[in-house]
């Protein structure tokens, strides 16, 4: 169970990542960060209660997450007590940088 959800978009504008941040909002009645990355940006989610592991894959999938970060948190899902939600800080000597 979590409480936050990380969905990584890459190739979209700032407008666009801001109008998915308002609608993501709306929504799912969350607050949303919103961070830019060298090619796109990172959402994290955050949920006054407590997401199913399910619930954060459905989530995940109609917000349009990066299909290989989805595939490989499916396959650490079947790892016990590993966590299957993973988005870097840094990624290839790239900070992230919160915008929103």
């Amino acid at each position: 169970m979590m409480k936050t959800i990380g969905i990584d978009r890459d190739e979209i504008s700032l407008e666009e990542a801001k109008s998915l941040k308002t609608r993501i909002e709306s929504e799912q009645n969350c607050q949303v960060i919103l961070y830019q990355t060298k090619r796109g940006f990172h959402f994290i989610l955050i949920y006054d209660s407590e997401l199913t592991k399910k619930e954060n894959f459905e989530i995940r999938e109609k917000y349009d997450d990066c299909t290989e970060r989805l595939k490989l948190s499916k396959l650490r899902d079947r790892i016990p007590d590993v966590p299957t939600d993973i988005l870097f800080s840094m990624k290839n000597n790239h900070w992230r940088r919160r915008v929103w």
